[in-house]
């Protein structure tokens, strides 16, 4: 690869792309200021902008001099800054010759997305409807790539970011935000790759954006957590530990996960999964240190975040939950993981419906859409029939000797 191949290949970096967009803004402004601000959204790129400016990143943003990056740019490729970056803004897909549609393709192609089922309907509906000037389509087409370069777009999402760390790529944190351009068609071409339509409301909105493994932000979604045995020395990991040691959960939130070390947990650590945050309380206040998680509902995005860190960890993770079509929902969705059921068959129901019969607990009435139970097809069948719920609390003796013993 030469020297010009080189700078190509790093301009197009993707962990690159939101120190390009700030550097281009400053070198753009009037003022021509000294230094920009650049968020770093993850550790990717506070290594990628690192190695490059030459020094270590740390925390979620950093000031960078323009004459800095200029002299590593030199020292590194033998071309300054802004000779590199308008050498990249005249490439094919932005010169005057190129089209509309040419301009679009390009910034696909860019991204390795050109050839993907949905490119062509996104591209006629961003002609079409996108509601795109035509001075603002190369850059908008530039971000909106890059954007779903980072997005998952196939089968469910194992990994997650907030809207505003997907955003920072580009350098502008505010970029996806409701409304803008940018994310209104970005938002378009994921419901054409995942075959469904256009959102219409916030709510079919946030509900694609968590399909395609984006979280409305980095803080509003927490998954509660007991006794997580971390691996790791740093002070992350020894805060976490404190809190167990003072008898207190952690809410850990989208940031909390990414300022956490790469590896969790060793290989083989059982976790025990609960639905009711009764069942993770009465193990706190009889000093039961086992692992757990608690759902508190369906599985929010950073639950989510946090299984899939936990299975590539190498961890066994067990599930319970309460024996309604809501509990057996969740079961799915924590299946999908990799969790085992943990007394969650038929037996567990029928043993657990006999004994609130024999201590006179009147159960609530079983609503709603059965749920097929895939480990025990008897299971759903037997629920079906008893039209009965059983709560996780009515199991709490049985699921809290399991936790002494170690699941």
């Amino acid at each position: 690869m030469d020297s010009g191949e080189h700078v190509r290949a790093v301009l197009r970096e993707p962990a690159l792309q939101g120190l390009w967009a700030a550097a281009r803004e400053a070198l753009a402004s009037p003022k021509q200021p000294p230094t920009f601000r650049l968020e770093l959204p993850d550790e990717t790129a506070r290594q990628a902008v690192g190695e490059l400016y030459g020094r270590p990143m740390w925390g979620q943003g950093t000031r960078i001099s323009v004459s800095k990056l200029d002299e590593a740019m030199r020292a590194r490729f033998g071309t300054g800054l802004a000779e590199a970056l308008q050498a990249e803004a005249a490439g094919p897909s932005e010169t005057a010759e190129s089209g509309p549609e040419e301009v679009l393709r390009a910034a696909l192609d860019a991204q390795g997305l050109a050839d993907e089922p949905w490119a062509q309907p996104w591209i006629a509906w961003v002609l079409r409807y996108g509601r795109v000037a035509a001075d603002e389509l190369p850059v908008v087409a530039r971000r909106s790539a890059r954007v779903l370069a980072a997005m998952n777009l196939h089968g469910m999402p194992r990994i997650w970011t907030s809207r505003g760390e997907l955003a920072g790529l580009t350098g502008d944190p505010h970029l996806l935000d409701d409304g803008t351009t940018t994310s209104r068609v970005v938002i378009k071409a994921a419901s054409l790759a995942h075959e469904q339509a256009a959102p219409s409301n916030d709510r079919e909105r946030r509900a694609l954006w968590e399909r395609c493994g984006v979280a409305p932000d980095g803080v509003a979604d927490t998954t509660l957590t007991w006794a997580l045995p971390l691996s790791g020395n740093d002070p992350w990991s020894a805060g976490i530990r404190q809190r167990t040691e003072l008898g207190l959960p952690a809410h850990l939130t989208h940031l909390d996960l990414r300022a956490a070390p790469p590896r969790l947990v060793e290989p083989d650590t059982a976790i025990a999964i609960c639905q009711h945050p009764r069942v993770l309380e009465a193990a706190i206040r009889e000093g039961i240190r086992h692992p757990m998680l608690c759902l508190s509902g369906p599985p929010t995005t950073a639950t989510r975040a946090l299984l899939g860190r936990l299975i590539s960890d190498g961890a066994t993770l067990h599930h319970h939950a309460d024996f309604d079509w809501h509990g057996i929902s969740a079961a799915h969705a924590v299946q999908q993981f990799g969790a085992e059921p943990w007394r969650m068959t038929a037996t567990d129901y029928r043993n657990a419906v006999d004994q609130a019969a024999a201590d006179r607990i009147d159960l609530s009435n079983l609503v709603g859409t059965p749920v097929p139970t895939p480990w025990d097809p008897a299971l759903a069948e037997l629920m079906s029939t008893a039209a009965r719920a059983v709560e996780e609390e009515q199991l709490l003796p049985q699921l809290l000797a399991d936790l002494r013993e170690g699941l």
